[in-house]
């Protein structure tokens, strides 16, 4: 389990080190506001475009002045589209948290239907439950830092997805004693 999350962890760095130095940032982050702007109300999004240069400046200025330089422009783009997608990704937060109270509600039902109580659980299901649940701001980090065009839906779908099971499986196969 441990090597699951040194992997996201270096997938998270590899991507946005490659955001970086890869220069287009400033089309993806063009792009990530058509995308946007299908989803999100336009006083909401009025309020994002004024939002996102003032959080980039304060996260630029905190950086120490030697790495501001190195960085320059195609820093400042970069940390303006991840800024843009954190924010976007807030705003939706209300959609992670329906699937799952949807997966809460089905595995205490499924949980209370069965025939008895199980005495041995599952560590296996348990134990993959937590994972899928603590992978959920993992998927949502590794899509802030991603250096392509994602449309916003498939992140949403993809955690939805996890937070449903997830959240299931970790009521069903829960320990019944210790």
């Amino acid at each position: 389990m441990r090597l699951l999350w040194i992997g996201a962890f270096v997938l998270a760095v590899a991507s946005l080190a490659s955001l970086i130095s890869g220069g287009h940032s400033g089309a993806l982050a063009q792009q990530s506001w058509l995308e946007v702007s299908s989803i999100i109300p336009e006083a909401k999004l009025d309020e994002l475009q004024q939002a996102t240069p003032l959080y980039t400046a304060l996260i630029i200025n905190s950086v120490p002045q030697p790495f501001r330089d190195k960085l320059g422009h195609k820093g400042w783009s970069a940390v303006e589209l991840i800024t843009l997608r954190a924010l976007v990704l807030t705003h939706l937060a209300p959609t992670v948290l329906l699937p799952l109270l949807i997966g809460l509600l089905e595995g205490w039902w499924a949980r209370a239907n069965q025939k008895s109580l199980i005495k041995i659980h599952s560590p296996m299901r348990f134990s993959l439950a937590l994972t899928g649940l603590g992978l959920i701001p993992v998927l949502a980090l590794l899509w802030v830092t991603a250096p392509m065009a994602i449309p916003t839906i498939v992140p949403v779908l993809v955690v939805s997805v996890f937070a449903i099971f997830s959240t299931r499986n970790f009521i069903v196969h829960a320990p019944t004693q210790f």
